[in-house]
């Protein structure tokens, strides 16, 4: 008889626990579902603003072609762009 209640005791515990951990699993997994949709919004991001980056570069090549390779074109291109970029850092 004494088998039968220490039986009884380590089911119940066991039972316990086993629903414990699975709250913990389910809990677990609303937060993976929450962090990889962020990594999908975030990798649409960055997939538009690389296309956008490409779209740019384009158009340097064609207002590069067009230009003809002047020396004074090409510094005058990389001055603007870097005349942009200092404008960023400085308003930090």
């Amino acid at each position: 008889m004494d088998t039968l209640i220490k039986a009884d005791i380590f089911f119940f515990v066991t039972s316990i626990v086993v629903v414990i951990l699975a709250i913990l699993v389910v809990v677990a997994l609303i937060y993976i579902v929450r962090i990889l949709r962020d990594i999908k919004i975030l990798s649409t991001k960055v997939r538009e603003e690389g296309d956008k980056i490409v779209d740019d570069v384009d158009e340097l090549r064609t207002g590069l072609k067009k230009e003809g390779l002047k020396i004074t074109g090409v510094f005058s291109v990389l001055a603007n762009f870097l005349k942009k970029k200092s404008k960023k850092f400085s308003k930090k």
